[in-house]
């Protein structure tokens, strides 16, 4: 039987951290934006430490699952998924982002 009070916690876990993963991505573009290279990069590592937390309790759901044989799944836990996608895709673009304001930096003269 599932425990949707389970559901609920773990669900709000994940949703936690990466929704606080996804906020050190989103600061990582705005430094670099002014060039704060280090500081993004910085942010970026905090990111992926909240993402690591995200994917910590994303195992245990699917280790229930595999161990209970019952699909361990609800309307929080699928919202939890997409903020979990969410987060890792915001990574992707915020070490795009910095790339690129790097490359302006040196198209501008290495300000």
């Amino acid at each position: 039987m599932i425990d949707l009070e389970y559901l609920g916690e773990v669900a709000m876990e994940i949703i936690a951290y990466a929704g606080v993963a996804k906020s050190k991505y989103i600061e990582a573009i705005k430094k670099a934006r002014i060039y704060q290279f280090e500081e993004g990069i910085r942010l970026i590592t905090e990111g992926d430490e909240m993402m690591q937390t995200v994917h910590d309790t994303h195992l245990k759901l699917l280790q229930k699952e595999a161990t209970d044989n019952e699909a361990q799944s609800s309307l929080l836990v699928m919202h939890a998924e997409d903020q979990l996608m969410n987060s890792e895709t915001m990574k992707l673009m915020a070490l795009e982002m910095i790339e690129v304001y790097k490359q302006i930096q040196e198209m501008k003269g290495g300000m």
